[in-house]
C-alpha cells in the first residue's frame, strides 16, 4: 500500500505541477520552486526504484517498481518540453533561462545540484536549429539518459548512507559493546573490591573479638590473681591475728603468774588461822630480853620497855586472814623481835 502512494501521488503531483509550470509564464523564481518540489518527487521515485532492485521485488507487493521510471518521464518530459517551447527552440535562451532558475534561493544543496544537471542535459540535447527543436525535439530520449543520470547518483547517495548508517549502526554498537563492557569491568572490580573490603572488614571484626576476648581472659585471669592474693592476705592476717592474740593471751597468763600467787595456795593460807604460840616466842624473847641485860641506870633500863612495846606491834598479825598475804608475812615479828633484842643488848652494853 505504501509503494502505490508513493507511485500514485508522484505521477498526479507531476501532471498538476506541469500544468503549474507551464502556466508560470516562465517566472525564474515560480519555476524554481516547482522545480524543487519536483526533484523531491524524483528522488523519491529513484530511492524506491533503487531499493527495489537492491531487495528484489516483494511478492506480497501490490505493485510494480517498474512503474517508478515511468511516472518519472512523464513529469521529465513536461518540464523539459515547457523549458523547450517556452524558449522558442533557442538553445541560448534555453540555456541561459536555465542558469537563472538554478540560481534562484528557493533551490540549494543538491536540489541547486539536480538543476544545473537538468539544464546541462536540455541545452545538449537541442540543437542550433529554433525550429526543430519547437516541434521535433526527443524530450523521450533526454529523459531516460537523465533519469539513468539521476538514479545512479541516488544509487551511489543510498550506497553512501547505507555505508554511513551501517559504520554508525558498528560504531555504536562497538561503543555500546565498550560501554557494556566497561561496565562489566567496573562491575567485577567493584565487586573484588567490596570482596577484598569484606574480607578486610571480617578479619579486623575477628581480631577485635579475638583480641577482646583475649583481653576479657586476661582480665579474668587479673581478677583471679587478684582474688587469690587478696585471700592470701586475709589469710594470713588472720594467721598474724591469731598468733599475736595467743602471744598475748600467753603473756597475759604468765603476768598473772608472776605477780599472784596459786589460788590453792591462797585460799590454804586464807583457811589457817594465826594459833597464839606463834606469837609466843615473839613476847618470851621481848621478855628474856630484860633478863640478859645487865644492871644499868634506870634511865636506860627504862627504854628497855619501849623495845618490847616497839616489838608488840607485830603482833596484830592475828588479823592477817583478811588479807591473803598474811601468811607470808607472819614471820616479820621474828625478825622484829631479834632487832629488838639487839637494840637492848646495844643499850645494856652502854
Amino acid at each position: 500500500m505504501l509503494l502505490v502512494l508513493l507511485l500514485a501521488g508522484p505521477v498526479a503531483a507531476f501532471n498538476n505541477r506541469g500544468q503549474a509550470f507551464l502556466a508560470s509564464n516562465m517566472q525564474p523564481e515560480v519555476v524554481a520552486r516547482t522545480l524543487r518540489n519536483v526533484e523531491e518527487e524524483w528522488k523519491a521515485q529513484a530511492a524506491l526504484f533503487a531499493q527495489c532492485n537492491s531487495t528484489g521485488k516483494d511478492g506480497n507487493s501490490l505493485v510494480d517498481c517498474s512503474e517508478a521510471p515511468t511516472s518519472f518521464a512523464k513529469s521529465c518530459n513536461l518540464v523539459v518540453n515547457a523549458v523547450v517551447q517556452g524558449s522558442t527552440g533557442d538553445k541560448n535562451v534555453a540555456k541561459e533561462y536555465m542558469t537563472d532558475v538554478c540560481s534562484q534561493s528557493s533551490i540549494k544543496g543538491w536540489h541547486q545540484q539536480k538543476c544545473q544537471g537538468l539544464a546541462v542535459a536540455i541545452s545538449g540535447a537541442m540543437s542550433a536549429d529554433s525550429y526543430q527543436n519547437r516541434y521535433n525535439f526527443n524530450s523521450q530520449k533526454l529523459c531516460t539518459g537523465f533519469w539513468s543520470h539521476f538514479l545512479q547518483e541516488e544509487e551511489v547517495r543510498m550506497g553512501e548512507e547505507k555505508a554511513a548508517r551501517e559504520a554508525a549502526e558498528k560504531k555504536a554498537a562497538e561503543e555500546d559493546k565498550a560501554e557494556r563492557e566497561a561496565a562489566e569491568k567496573q562491575a567485577a572490580e567493584e565487586a573484588a573490591r567490596k570482596k577484598v573490603e569484606e574480607a578486610a572488614r571480617q578479619k579486623a571484626e575477628a581480631e577485635a573479638k579475638a583480641k577482646e576476648a583475649t583481653e576479657r581472659v586476661e582480665r579474668k585471669k587479673a581478677e583471679a590473681v587478684a582474688v587469690a592474693k587478696a585471700a592470701k592476705e586475709k589469710m594470713a592476717e588472720a594467721e598474724q591475728a591469731e598468733k599475736e592474740h595467743k602471744q598475748a593471751i600467753a603473756k597475759a597468763e604468765a603476768t598473772k603468774a608472776k605477780v599472784a600467787p596459786a589460788p590453792v595456795e591462797v585460799k590454804k593460807a586464807a583457811a589457817e588461822p594465826i594459833k597464839p604460840k606463834d606469837a609466843a616466842p615473839v613476847k618470851a624473847v621481848a621478855a628474856a630480853a630484860p633478863l640478859e641485860a645487865k644492871p644499868a641506870p634506870a634511865a636506860k633500863v627504862a627504854a628497855t620497855p619501849n623495845v618490847a612495846a616497839a616489838a608488840k606491834p607485830a603482833v596484830p598479825a592475828k588479823a592477817a586472814p583478811v588479807k591473803a598475804a598474811a601468811p607470808v608475812k607472819a614471820a616479820e615479828p621474828i625478825k622484829v623481835a631479834k632487832a629488838a633484842e639487839a637494840k637492848a643488848t646495844v643499850a645494856v652494853k652502854k
